[in-house]
């Protein structure tokens, strides 16, 4: 339960960016994602989920 706590914190903080969640709606995710390169590590916000 605590690591999606820290999880879903980190994301509160880092959402002004993208972190990688496949959606590529902010104007920035096409530069610091472009067509969803993070997507090939696996699904959700990838920036944010521990490696």
């Amino acid at each position: 339960m605590e690591s999606r706590i820290e999880t879903l914190t980190r994301m509160r903080d880092q959402l002004s960016d993208c972190i990688g969640c496949g959606c590529l709606s902010l104007g920035t995710c096409s530069l610091l994602n472009p067509d969803d390169e993070l997507g090939t590590d696996g699904t959700g916000p990838r920036r944010v989920l521990p490696t």
